[in-house]
Parts: structure tokens; C-alpha cells; sequence
């Protein structure tokens, strides 16, 4: 699940604030990371005194040299670079922090960030290029779907199900049982006693709809 130590040329797409956590839990883990990727960041410039290397065209020159991990927050953003790298031939790198917690019986798709204390607990899944964040918790037998982002201390009750590119946030509390469709967000704070449907912004609690979001195209 995670970086292999036989190939040391780790480098992290996007160096923004997300970015430098991805970077922080690869060093943590014990590899060289080799500097930083982003497409909106002039090269020649450090972060965590690690260089900007440059955007995608140096991934796609230096492709059979590295492995890459996804160090960007925004969803749909997180995506479409999971998806350049699946058109280079790259599978994007999944990083466990050491404190984390993961059941042997938990399945994790590729380029998933696990962060500091977070807790994934049995025959749960999480798919590609999700985020469990800082102190999240994953009860048992949940889903956690392609691109969905867990905020920092917002739990998951036992066998909820959560969408592709849904936005859980900061300390939210998921019932058991229930689910928050795709593209959802559920506000900071926010109690979800009843299923979220698709594309809606919930806050609250317990938690109401507050206002319908469009859906985002595949290519972004």
C-alpha cells in the first residue's frame, strides 16, 4: 500500500499546504522525497527545503523515473491528475503516517493519504485518491469513495457509505449506516442523522440541505 523502499524517486504533485503534508508523511515513513510538481508554482522555488522540480511536462519527461504522490486537496482537482498519471503509466503512491491506524482487513485504493491519527478500522474500503485526514475516524465495513476528502477529526459511525468526490468537514459526524451521495459536502460541525443525497451542501445539526452544488466535468 505504500511507497516501495527499492525506488527512492518520490516526488509530490502540487506544494501548497496539502502538499506539504503528503511530503511530511513520506519523509515520516522513511523515504527520500526528491522535491515537488505543480503546475501553477515556477520551478527553482523550495518548500519544506525541498525543490519545485516543475509541472507536468517534467513528469511526463522523467516518467519511468519516479512515482508520484497526490499532494492536492481539492477533489476534482485530485482527479484529473490522478488521471494524467494513469495516462503516463504511473499508479500514484498511497502514504500511511506511522501513528495512523489501519485494520489488516481495510482496502485502499491508489494514491490515498492517510494522515497522523487517523483510525481505518476493519473491512472498510477507501478508493483512489481519497483522503482520511488528520485524526479522521473510519468505523467498520464503511466506503469511502474515489476522491472523497474526510476532514480532520470528522468520523464515520460503522458501515456509512460516502460518494465519489464528496467533501466531508472539519469534526462532522456521519451516523452509522447512513450515506452522503457524490459530490456532496457536509459542513464543518455538522450531524448527519438521515441520508445526504447527491450534489448538496448540508450543514448543521442535525444536518440540513442548504443549497444544491453543480456537478463538476470529468476532465476537470
Amino acid at each position: 500500500m505504500e511507497q516501495k523502499r527499492e525506488n527512492p524517486r518520490l516526488v509530490v504533485y502540487g506544494c501548497g499546504g496539502h502538499g506539504k503534508v503528503v511530503a511530511d508523511i513520506a519523509l515520516a515513513r522513511g523515504l527520500s522525497v526528491e522535491g515537488f510538481i505543480d503546475d501553477g508554482v515556477q520551478a527553482g522555488g523550495r518548500v519544506l527545503g525541498l525543490p519545485i522540480l516543475g509541472g507536468a511536462a517534467w513528469l511526463e519527461a522523467r516518467r519511468s523515473e519516479v512515482r508520484v504522490a497526490l499532494g492536492i486537496g481539492e477533489n476534482h482537482a485530485r482527479r484529473r491528475i490522478h488521471g494524467l498519471c494513469e495516462t503516463l503509466g504511473l499508479v500514484p503512491v498511497t502514504l500511511i503516517h506511522p501513528s495512523a491506524a489501519v485494520a489488516a482487513s481495510a482496502r485502499l485504493g491508489a494514491g490515498v493519504v492517510v494522515m497522523a491519527l487517523a483510525v481505518i478500522n476493519p473491512d472498510s474500503r477507501v478508493g483512489d485518491g481519497a483522503i482520511v485526514n488528520s485524526g479522521a475516524i473510519v468505523e467498520h465495513d464503511c466506503e469511502l469513495g474515489a476522491f472523497a476528502h474526510l476532514s480532520p477529526n470528522a468520523t464515520l459511525g460503522g458501515t456509512v457509505r460516502i460518494g465519489a468526490l464528496a467533501h466531508v468537514g472539519l469534526g462532522a459526524s456521519i451516523l452509522p449506516g447512513k450515506s452522503v451521495g457524490d459530490e456532496a459536502v457536509v459542513g464543518a460541525g455538522a450531524v448527519v442523522l438521515t441520508d445526504v443525497p447527491p450534489r448538496v451542501v448540508v450543514a448543521g445539526v442535525p444536518a440540513r440541505v442548504r443549497r444544491e452544488t453543480k456537478p463538476c466535468p470529468p476532465g476537470r
